[in-house]
């Protein structure tokens, strides 16, 4: 009887031995994935100092970046899924983006470096993925701040005693810090990063002990890099974290800020396309965003030789001519656009730009009808307009749009999926 009793009832049997098992694998995922996070942003956030980490050897941080996208990919196969997305026109528009861009690697001169920035930024967006569908928002913030924290820490180390490496001892920079990083900008929003993510976990809790410790080591590697704009973007972006907890209405209003910022940039593209000019000419005053515009009318400039599909993914500076013409015409050059904004239209053409503006428009949309359903964790909510506002100002200067590795590039992409959640009736409340 006892023998039959217990074939009849296998599910209690098995609950029994397998249900504490499954519960301490997913757990121990969940270590792993958060672990992975930290050392992903350790490794991906920019180009360390030569000092630090040879030239030569700089693609060993790309590979260890997607390792760890390749390890939490693995390991959220072990993790229920905590968010649900739903096939609607916002996830549809934003997947089909980065899909575009991916492929556009076949209408370039099919480079090795573009070969492998096509595969990482397939790795990562499955990647993002996983993340935003395994791991709680709050979790992912933590694993983030705690790589971090790392980055400017050592940076600071670095820049008060070991100068040689930590400071820029440049012409144009003497004296400004630069920590473990080749350049001063990168560290000027490492810490902008920084600040706006110990702000967030403030006012979500944390205590201000660790807030202070952690607000103003950030804040000191901003003002000492110099790089004002980054800091004032992080105390805009904090300032609309607080206004958005405090007031929907101002979550409303921050909600369309992405979507007029690419129209703002529209313009920019119009009036470096129409005039010709290298610089914003206001009444009797020149702007060049310190150079910036140079690179910015140079890529326009070219826009006609690939309208429609662009130049593909990493297909424009590494043509020979395009690049030497550049550096004979100003003495120097950078494989970097200085405007995310214009990386978009140059390597994706009309038709990418205008799919980046489609899922912006729709993620605006989105954002605003889960508010209004009271349907979305709302300091969640105002962490990723935060987020948001403060990537899409970063890149009219700077650039991030689509990065293959570098972790914040890859967190964009995992608030937009966020946010392709199903909405619920208006009842529900707003947590």
């Amino acid at each position: 009887m006892t023998t039959a009793k217990t074939q009849g009832h296998p599910s209690t049997f098995d609950s029994a031995i397998w249900k504490p098992r499954s519960a301490d694998v997913e757990r121990a995922a969940k270590v792993i994935i958060n672990w992975s996070i930290t050392i992903n942003v350790i490794t991906s956030m920019g180009t360390f100092n030569s000092a630090l980490l040879a030239t030569e050897l700089t693609n060993l941080q790309q590979v260890a970046a997607l390792s760890m996208w390749a390890v939490l990919i693995y390991a959220s196969a072990f993790v229920r899924p905590g968010l649900r997305l739903e096939f609607n026109p916002d996830l549809i528009a934003i997947v089909a983006f980065y899909a575009f861009a991916a492929i556009s690697v076949f209408w370039t001169s099919l480079t090795a470096a573009a070969l492998m920035k096509s595969a990482a930024l397939v790795i990562t967006t499955f990647g993002a993925f996983c993340l935003i569908t395994r791991v709680d928002i709050d979790d992912i913030v933590r694993s983030t701040c705690r790589g971090l924290f790392v980055l400017v820490a050592a940076s600071a180390f670095c820049a008060i005693f070991a100068p040689d490496i930590g400071v820029d001892h440049s012409w144009m920079h003497n004296g400004q810090w630069q920590g473990v990083y080749e350049s001063k900008q990168t560290l000027g929003f490492v810490g902008a990063y920084l600040m706006f993510f110990a702000c967030y976990r403030k006012m979500t809790g944390q205590g201000w002990v660790a807030f202070l410790v952690t607000f103003l080591l950030a804040s000191t590697c901003v003002i000492a890099s110099e790089s004002r704009g980054a800091g004032a973007v992080a105390l805009a972006a904090g300032a609309l974290l607080f206004t958005s907890l405090w007031s929907t209405r101002c979550m409303k209003v921050y909600a369309v800020l992405p979507f007029v910022m690419c129209i703002v940039a529209s313009f920019l593209f119009l009036y470096f396309y129409a005039s010709g000019y290298d610089a914003l000419y206001i009444f009797d005053s020149k702007i060049d965003f310190t150079e910036r515009t140079y690179i910015w009318q140079y890529a326009i400039s070219h826009f006609d030789d690939a309208p429609l599909l662009g130049f593909g993914i990493n297909g424009f500076w590494t043509i020979p001519s395009i690049y030497d013409y550049f550096e004979q015409s100003h003495g120097w050059v950078l494989d970097n656009y200085h405007s995310g904004y214009i990386a978009i239209l140059i390597e994706t053409g009309f038709l990418g730009y205008l799919l980046f503006t489609a899922s912006v428009f729709l993620f605006s949309d989105k954002v605003l009808h889960l508010i209004s359903a009271r349907s979305i964790n709302r300091s969640h909510c105002a962490l990723i307009i935060g987020f948001v506002v403060l990537n899409f100002q970063t890149n009219f200067t700077e650039t991030t749009f689509l990065r293959s590795t570098m972790f914040t590039s890859v967190l964009l992409l995992a608030f937009f999926l966020a946010i392709c959640r199903p909405v619920p009736p208006a009842s529900s409340q707003l947590s």
